[in-house]
């Protein structure tokens, strides 16, 4: 009964099981709050000043020039070319030494997942 107690302490102490560990705010709530805070304060501030006759600072107009896509479509093409050659030479077993470390990172993943129940993961993750 003493192995049973125990485990049920170590279950408690993990943090996605006691809520009082990680506040019970998920990451995505506390950026999403400090978002909201930030817009409404903005806000507040930029009403305030018309009240007070002060002028309100300008925002910088954020434009993408067509330069700045052409540049960033071309880099990501010529990487996803790169990926794509890879993927085909380790499609048709090219390079071996490639393949051999695709293959076993993929049978880590498996021994990995075997481990772990989906049911787990997606638990921890909410």
């Amino acid at each position: 009964m003493a192995i049973a107690d125990d485990s049920l302490e170590c279950a408690n102490a993990i943090p996605w099981k006691r809520r009082g560990a990680t506040f019970g705010l998920p990451l995505l709530s506390v950026c999403s709050d400090v978002l909201l805070v930030l817009i409404i304060f903005l806000f507040l501030r930029a009403n305030y000043t018309i009240y007070i006759n002060k002028p309100l600072q300008e925002l910088p107009e954020l434009v993408l020039s067509e330069e700045m896509v052409n540049y960033v479509a071309s880099s990501l093409r010529v990487k996803v070319n790169s990926i794509l050659l890879m993927a085909h030479d380790i499609t048709l077993g090219k390079d071996f030494r490639i393949s051999f470390k695709v293959v076993v990172c993929l049978w880590l993943l498996s021994v990995a997942g075997s481990f772990v129940s989906i049911y787990t993961l997606a638990y921890v993750a909410a």
